[in-house]
């Protein structure tokens, strides 16, 4: 538990550095979303034994690392090609090595390996509505929608813990994570709804700067709905290891795995969060008002 404490801490400060370091770089946040989309791709050839095909993997890796990257000036068509390119070449690989390649193998390693880093970047594309002051918002509010994404996913898995401890008693997938419960399941919504008006609460009083208001209503429509998504996000990664029959996916993280560990239910809540600001900011509902 100490070392996971630890571990979480250094994680905390270094997470607050990039923050501040990218309000005067702003690409800075894009080169360490691409480090994380890289070290995540890794870990899934590793844990699946496929890293012994190394075109797929160098392919893989090269596609994930230019992903955060996709929506920087002039790389709109050149991202396109990229996709297209990675497909070609993903077809080449299962032809000319069909002999070691399974298509099942094609199959699992397009599916991650394009979720993957795509969904961390839309870390970056919440961020970028507050930094390019979309529908109204402010460089605070970008880092506010970035907080709530990491909140939505920790806050949930971190209730559900708790919960599940001490008043857990039946199982949500006992043959994917026998320690979740249904009280934990439960628990883990109630918490990231209260810990995201919360968070609204605090940014809105202390740190928004100017005449702002939150949809706390919103909030917590959000956090109901981040704590399922990031539930699925964590059991999804389960399922991968349990079949792989690995306990984590790395250890670059002491008491915490892989960065896939650590960030497998962030990889849902961030594009729900996304979509959430870019379904309901524009309209009569929004979730930031600034006067």
């Amino acid at each position: 538990m100490l070392k996971r404490i630890i571990s979480a801490a250094i994680g905390i400060a270094l997470f607050v550095t990039v923050l501040l370091v990218s309000d005067e770089f702003n690409y800075f946040f894009n080169g360490i979303i691409s480090i994380m989309a890289i070290i995540s791709v890794w870990e899934i050839f590793h844990v699946t034994k496929y890293i012994e095909n190394k075109a797929l993997l160098i392919v893989s890796m090269v596609f994930a690392a230019s992903v955060p990257f996709f929506r920087m000036p002039y790389f709109n068509m050149t991202s396109k090609a990229a996709c297209f390119i990675y497909v070609v070449v993903l077809f080449a690989v299962m032809i000319f090595d069909r002999k070691k390649v399974k298509i099942e193998q094609i199959g699992l390693v397009f599916m991650l390996c394009t979720l993957i880093p795509f969904a961390f970047s839309t870390l970056i594309y919440v961020r970028d509505m507050g930094f390019r002051y979309q529908y109204g918002m402010s460089r605070r509010d970008g880092v506010f929608l970035l907080l709530l994404c990491c909140a939505g996913a920790w806050m949930a898995d971190t209730g559900g813990y708790f919960v599940g401890r001490f008043l857990g008693k039946h199982k949500l997938a006992p043959t994917i994570s026998p320690k979740k419960t249904v009280e934990g399941f439960i628990g883990g919504i109630v918490v990231d709804i209260i810990s995201l008006m919360a968070a609204g609460l605090i940014y809105e009083t202390w740190f928004a700067g100017g005449d702002i208001k939150v949809n706390y209503v919103l909030l917590g429509i959000m956090g109901a709905v981040t704590a399922v998504m990031g539930t699925l996000g964590d059991l999804s990664a389960s399922f991968i290891k349990r079949s792989c029959d690995v306990k984590d996916f790395g250890n670059i993280m002491p008491g915490h795995g892989g960065v896939l560990d650590r960030f497998d239910s962030v990889m849902l809540v961030a594009p729900t969060v996304y979509l959430f600001v870019e379904v309901f900011q524009p309209s009569l509902w929004p979730l930031i008002v600034r006067g």
